[in-house]
């Protein structure tokens, strides 16, 4: 199984010493990936429900400062050597596609091959609206068809499209990405659209442990969705099993954490030996990659943590 660690582009992570020393720990303790949040623009009235709390409320908004997520990956690839970078997710339809495809293929080309990137339709109006992208209410269908336009321009010699959302014709899009055909492409979400997206077109599926309307926080919950994943990459005539299961950890962990009591607890979280438990356990339903979220407001108390999650939790 690799492990992979959630930096958000904000707080600590929104400066370049943060964003460097977070990477670079995370590097040196053996870690595979590094994960970017993303969004471009906070705006000051959110009445779109974030699906990952119980209340509707998104955390952010409360903060308003972000980086934009793949200049950030750009930066942590010139920081490090090894680690692979996935955008956490890509809202697909914030960036024109021609102009997302080069931004990625760059990233790709300067980290020497290390970029998965992670696609997400995205969940708020507000933002999309700011940003002057196409209709919210079409987010999907934009999402599906970006995602073809990425994989025509990385892959095609004389890359065209007709869509309904991107046009193209008599273009050269070079250098190609590294990684062949090209860099991995993981479907985050949930629900049933993100299942059947990442049954379609993803050469992975990325889902996280904490949305209540789709929960996915044990190995039994996380068992189901896969085999729903499986169900839907039949009907297309693919094999699930070659679908990688990947899996975010959002609840952020903290040294020496103790258990809670019986129920309470959430799964990958707590003491280390829960979680090496827990791993296990999601390892056993196939899950091959697993990103964490590491607590803490200042960098020191995050540097800690990242140096728990390396030392005492993953390296037994």
């Amino acid at each position: 199984m690799d492990f992979g660690l959630m930096i958000m582009a904000r707080g600590p992570g929104g400066r370049a010493p943060g964003l460097t020393a977070m990477a670079r720990a995370a590097e040196d303790g053996g870690l595979d990936m590094l994960a970017i949040n993303d969004h471009v623009v906070v705006p000051g009235d959110i009445n779109s429900a974030y699906p990952y709390t119980n209340s509707g409320v998104w955390p952010g908004a409360a903060v308003g400062e972000c980086l934009e997520m793949v200049t950030a990956g750009a930066f942590i690839a010139a920081a490090t050597q090894k680690i692979r970078l996935l955008t956490s997710v890509m809202v697909v339809p914030y960036r024109p596609a021609v102009l997302a495809a080069k931004m990625l293929a760059t990233l790709e080309v300067l980290s020497d091959g290390r970029l998965t990137v992670g696609c997400g339709a995205g969940w708020m109006k507000e933002e999309a609206d700011a940003l002057g992208v196409p209709p919210f209410n079409e987010r999907g269908k934009v999402t599906d068809e970006y995602i073809d336009a990425f994989k025509e321009l990385w892959t095609a010699q004389a890359p065209s499209m007709n869509g309904d959302y991107v046009c193209f014709d008599d273009v050269v899009f070079e250098p190609k990405p590294l990684q062949k055909p090209h860099p991995p492409i993981w479907i985050g979400g949930e629900g049933g659209a993100a299942i059947r997206r990442a049954a379609r077109v993803g050469d992975g599926w990325y889902p996280s442990n904490h949305n209540p309307a789709h929960l996915l926080n044990s190995p039994e919950l996380f068992a189901q969705g896969s085999a729903r994943l499986n169900e839907e990459a039949d009907k297309l005539g693919r094999n699930g099993a070659e679908i990688h299961r990947a899996y975010l950890a959002f609840y952020p962990i903290f040294a020496n954490a103790p258990d809670a009591a019986g129920r309470d607890r959430v799964c990958l979280t707590g003491s280390a030996a829960a979680i090496r438990d827990d791993i296990g356990a999601f390892a056993k339903e196939g899950v091959e990659t697993i990103v964490f979220s590491v607590g803490g407001r200042e960098l020191n108390e995050i540097l800690d943590n990242i140096a728990w999650l390396t030392g005492d939790v993953l390296a037994k």
